[in-house]
């Protein structure tokens, strides 16, 4: 409330005084005696910072760290700056993007977690935000003179939050940033993807060869044109978070086919050349051991012909989604040269976590079936091979590809191990960073990011920031790296706690404890790591030196108490967990067809309950059809829609269709229809349609989403991405083209039925 008091006073009275100014430019009338107006603060020797974030990239996925993807101008930044081999982050999204902008621990500003799980008052770790007393690097730049931009996956604010109506107070512009062009969730299809422009949702893209990732960087390109033409002489911070390589890996046929045939050789293979090129090329030392490899990854030679077929197509599509995204940085580094402001601008590049293996052992057709424990078969997928890549698969690789992607480490996204945080991070400055192409190995956080850009800007973050305390800085500044590559920056301890897994890391050495959902923390087996010697995690030290693995587990609880993180074992629950504030709280909910898309967590959660959906529509003409309520797309999700004169209700339960077609027809002129679901065990039920209060159909659900069942969003009226049946695919969103009243959603007052299944919190992406 404060920051936003502000700015109004701000803007107010800086429309006075253009309008005092003007007037006294006109008429050159100034007061007698009255000194001149001070002339404006020049900040033109600062330069300006360009953030880069790839998503679920493996520390061995670019070619300067060692890949076989072609990564040209990623590499030539790197070749033209510097390399960082010790570089560490959170081990899953949206925990490491609260810490790079705030410069702060992820648990101590809110975000224990992704930011679909925002647990309430009582966690303040886990509340899917950015807390107001850790002001963004983009509030403190702005505030400076910056000009400031975003792009991309935002995935920083809580998503019960992502209405059109709001709150927007964690939204990029409350963060920062003076505009925005990207997506709030944590995943989007990047041909049809869910955009949001400043404060506002956009249409779906319909333009023909469009992809996410060009998009975005037009739009980075041409915020950063409109600064320059505007203000010349005045610095900017970008930020640039692109999907890639996060799933769904999706890109354009032509970036698959130039790897045809390059993965056939297999996981196994490629990691041995993997590790064997790093050493060559001195991004890792020349002392380290391949740790073993996944032993729950099959070995690529026991594989059958149609396994390795399918495999190889998922990498090929992911090394191509890599290539893309490449190509766009690329596009991007060349309008800065083309501006003039390359020179003087700043790049940093990274990822946000370690490879994943939520592929599981084939491959998804949809990493929401991740969530609901669904794994898939080599008979399922094969059919659909040639749509890997394409709009109409969200597709995700298996995790043999991420073992040799976290090449030289053990485990992955979602782990505390080096897998997990461990990524690349490329600096280049040509006017600041001399040394070229130099390997950095010192120990550096995701929270020494925004302490690295106010120290190379010569500004600090403030003791209050609008009138809020702020929490002191938890990274230190890189830049003595910069020029010294023995340069101790004094981030000597840092601590980990992800999804009931720990570890810590203090001077060398790195302790890590793996949790067994439902026993005792006090059980749980810890391993320690001489990780200065050790660098890929291979040698357990636990039984040699018990005394340090003691000492480091004393500066876990101290570390862990200091920053306000809670050690609680998880559930299933918290990814479903309503806030009483949240829009999703109420049982009942009166929606307009005229109101835009909800994220699926600020709709009604409707997972394991009773409930109805009721409207009354007008039919003028048989042609008067078309969607009532959808939440879903190809892959999964519900609708209730009217087509061919009938009521009908998909539940399309990961591509298996539970339909049930009215057996009358909806009648001319005013109606009321109605959809409703008994539950008849756990994650199962019937459902029944009615026309004017009367039975017209019923299906039975044999297994209903247990968690997360798409990404899409919640939608009356229309099916706004892509269609969730079949029945409408060529009808684009298919909107009801008669007349519509308001939805009621009602959510049925019914006690949960004990003994149901319970789980882990999976680590959401």
């Amino acid at each position: 409330m404060s920051t936003t008091i502000h700015g109004l006073r701000r803007h107010a009275s800086l429309g006075r005084m253009t309008l005092l100014a003007c007037l006294g430019a006109a008429l050159a009338l100034p007061a007698a005696g009255q000194a001149p107006s001070p002339a404006p603060v020049q900040v033109a020797a600062k330069p300006n910072v360009v953030v880069i974030v790839l998503d679920d990239l493996g520390f061995a996925d670019l070619g300067a760290f060692g890949s076989e993807i072609r990564t040209p101008n990623i590499d030539k930044l790197a070749a033209q700056g510097l390399r960082y081999n010790n570089f560490n982050v959170c081990p899953v999204s949206s925990p490491t993007r609260a810490s790079l902008l705030t410069g702060r621990d992820n648990n101590a500003v809110g975000m224990g977690n992704v930011a679909n799980v925002d647990l309430g008052p009582s966690r303040p770790d886990m509340r899917g935000r950015i807390s107001h007393n850790a002001a963004t690097v983009a509030q403190v730049l702005q505030d400076s003179g910056y000009g400031t931009y975003a792009v991309g996956k935002w995935h920083a604010a809580p998503l019960n939050s992502c209405t059109p109506a709001g709150p927007f107070d964690y939204w990029p512009l409350a963060k920062g940033f003076g505009r925005y062009y990207g997506y709030l969730d944590g995943e989007t299809n990047q041909f049809f993807p869910q955009l949001t422009e400043d404060n506002h949702f956009l249409p779906v893209p319909q333009k023909a060869g469009y992809h996410l990732s060009e998009d975005l960087v037009d739009h980075a390109c041409q915020f950063l044109t409109d600064h320059v033409a505007n203000y010349p002489s005045k610095p900017f911070f970008e930020y640039v978070a692109f999907g890639a390589s996060h799933s769904p890996h999706q890109v354009p046929r032509k970036y698959i086919d130039m790897y045809r045939g390059q993965y056939d050789k297999g996981w196994d293979v490629l990691r041995e050349e993997r590790f064997e090129r790093q050493k060559r090329m001195g991004i890792i030392p020349a002392n380290t051991v391949l740790h073993p490899r996944d032993a729950k990854v099959k070995p690529w030679a026991q594989m059958s012909a149609d396994e390795r077929r399918l495999a190889a197509r998922f990498m090929e599509t992911y090394a191509g989604y890599i290539t893309h995204a490449d190509e766009q940085i690329g596009r991007l580094i060349e309008h800065l040269k083309a501006t003039g402001q390359y020179e003087k601008t700043m790049v940093v590049l990274l990822s946000d976590n370690g490879a994943t293996n939520s592929g599981g052992e084939n491959g998804l057709d949809n990493f929401a079936k991740w969530f609901s424990f669904t794994p898939q078969t080599v008979a399922e997928l094969l059919p659909r091979i040639e749509e890997i890549g394409g709009p109409r698969m969200e597709a995700l690789y298996p995790q043999g590809w991420a073992m040799a992607g976290n090449t030289p480490f053990p485990e992955y996204k979602g782990d505390v191990y080096a897998g997990g945080v461990r990524t690349p991070l490329v600096i280049s400055w040509p006017q600041g960073i001399k040394a070229d192409s130099q390997v950095r190995t010192q120990y550096a956080h995701i929270t020494d990011i925004t302490p690295t850009v106010l120290d190379v800007l010569q500004t600090k973050m403030p003791a209050t920031f609008h009138g809020i305390e702020q929490m002191p800085l938890h990274g230190v500044s890189l830049a003595p790296t910069f020029t010294d590559a023995k340069a101790r920056t004094g981030h000597d301890v840092q601590y980990y706690l992800f999804a009931s897994n720990r570890s810590i890391y203090q001077d060398g050495w790195k302790a890590i404890a793996t949790h067994r959902k439902g026993s005792s923390f006090d059980q749980d087996t810890w391993e320690l790591y001489h990780v200065s010697e050790d660098y890929s995690e291979s040698k357990n030290l636990a039984a040699q030196q018990p005394e340090r693995l003691e000492a480091l587990k004393k500066l876990w609880a101290s570390e862990v108490a200091s920053h306000g993180a809670i050690l609680k074992e998880g559930s299933l629950a918290d990814m479903v967990f309503i806030p009483s504030y949240s829009p999703a709280a109420r049982s009942r909910f009166t929606y307009s067809p005229k109101m835009g898309p909800i994220n699926t967590m600020a709709a009604p959660q409707l997972n394991n309950r009773a409930y109805s959906f009721t409207t009354t529509v007008e039919r003028r003409s048989a042609k008067d059809e078309g969607v009532l309520v959808a939440m879903g797309e190809p892959a999964g999700g519900y609708t209730l829609y009217v087509k061919d004169d009938r009521l009908v209700y998909d539940y399309n339960y990961y591509g298996q269709h539970f339909r049930v077609v009215s057996t009358e027809k909806v009648p001319m002129g005013k109606s009321t229809l109605n959809y409703e679901f008994q539950k008849a065990g756990f994650f199962q039920g019937v459902g029944r349609l009615f026309i004017n209060d009367r039975p017209v159909g019923e299906v039975v659900l044999p297994k209903t989403f247990k968690a997360v069942c798409t990404f899409d969003p919640f939608c009356v009226g229309r099916d706004a991405v892509l269609p969730t049946s079949e029945d409408y695919r060529d009808r684009g969103e298919f909107p009801f083209s008669g007349k519509m009243g308001d939805l009621i959603v009602e959510i049925k007052p019914e006690a949960p039925r004990p003994g149901g299944p319970q789980g882990a919190a999976p680590a959401a992406h």
